[in-house]
């Protein structure tokens, strides 16, 4: 199995965990304006890639990105409607995974990190209220976590 296997691997298991108020950004060390990120809604899991040249658009589009919109920044996106399969989760991991690699032009996963976490829950009152987690810890990327 190949480095870009094993992160596509972990980052099906790790999709399962971005729910409800949790986000998810992997990132290039060296260029953080080359990512992948996620925001996990209650009924919805939506993706987001960073823009790419003219020439890179058919690759997006053929992997499954639907492009921007003339919106500012102009991210690619895709949504996944949850609950959802295994096979739903890995086809979105490998579209990032063409993002990244084929498209952006990362070498392999050592050369990503990451940031997660858990916003607070606002809605409710009581003292039971879930506070959130930040940083979230998603080890199953194999790719380092950056606090802050």
């Amino acid at each position: 199995m190949s480095d870009w296997e094993r992160f596509g691997a972990g980052l099906t298991e790790a999709l399962r965990e971005v729910s409800d108020r949790v986000f998810l950004v992997v990132f290039s060390r060296a260029d953080p304006k080359v990512f992948v990120q996620f925001a996990g809604g209650e009924h919805e899991l939506h993706a987001e890639a960073a823009g790419v040249s003219a020439t890179d658009r058919n690759r997006m589009a053929e992997a499954g990105w639907v492009p921007p919109a003339g919106i500012d920044p102009p991210n690619w996106s895709c949504s996944l409607p949850l609950p959802a399969l295994t096979v739903e989760y890995s086809a979105l991991a490998a579209r990032c995974v063409v993002a990244l690699r084929d498209v952006h032009g990362i070498a392999g996963p050592e050369e990503l990190v990451y940031k997660a976490w858990r916003d607070a829950e606002w809605s409710s009152a009581s003292a039971e209220r879930d506070l959130g987690e930040n940083p979230l810890t998603l080890s199953w990327l194999g790719i380092p976590s950056v606090s802050g």
